[in-house]
């Protein structure tokens, strides 16, 4: 295994049992147990990234899905499904239909890594945070995040850049530069995310859930 590999496989067990903390398609496929009927897919059309997603404690335990290989896992007594996929690749997980999507962590090539942090979606408005790591020397990513819900921007801290950041309806749109911190407020739980490659603009990593 190769250093640089070595570094990235650290960077996902290290973030195992973590939250992230800012917060305080494709078909469906394969089986899951009676109460896991929630799929989540992991999809890219570029290149080779890894990725973490972090569930509710308390549910069913989220399972491999039909598509999940041996360099997927599920991690945290259950709670979280990690993996890696490279272009043209897809990973596939099952979760219990009313569990919910804390969070998601991302890191392609040797670029680092982007947080999405998801608050519990209530009636009330919730915030989802995006972080980037805060290496200068790396890029910023682009990202898209589609909500079932009601969103506004979050301008406490200034979470909401008006200038690059962006809301069409339950889309969240935004540009996270290393070291950086984008917000907004929301009712409902994120139905997808996507992660624009850095150097391949249109293409990327999709998580549909």
């Amino acid at each position: 295994m190769s250093e640089k590999e070595l570094g990235r496989r650290r960077f996902l067990r290290s973030t195992a049992a973590a939250g992230i903390g800012i917060t305080g398609g494709i078909a469906a496929s394969g089986t899951a147990a009676a109460d896991n009927s929630r799929e989540i897919q992991v999809f890219s059309n570029s290149n080779y990234w890894e990725y973490q997603i972090f569930t509710k404690i308390g549910f069913d335990d989220v399972e491999k899905g039909s598509y999940a290989d041996g360099d997927d896992y599920i991690s945290n007594a259950g709670n979280n499904a990690g993996g890696q996929v490279s272009k043209g690749g897809q990973d596939t997980f099952w979760m219990d239909s009313d569990d919910w999507i804390t969070g998601i962590s991302v890191t392609y090539n040797d670029y680092g890594y982007i947080d999405i942090d998801v608050a519990s979606p209530t009636d009330y408005y919730q915030a989802i945070g995006v972080q980037r790591d805060q290496n200068p020397d790396w890029p910023g990513y682009n990202y898209t995040i589609d909500i079932d819900g009601d969103v506004e921007p979050n301008d406490s801290h200034n979470y909401f850049d008006y200038g690059q950041d962006s809301i069409d309806g339950g889309t969240f749109r935004g540009t996270v530069d290393p070291g950086d911190t984008d917000s907004v407020l929301r009712t409902g739980p994120p139905t997808h995310v996507f992660i624009e490659d850095p150097n391949s603009p249109g293409l990327g990593l999709e998580i549909f859930l």
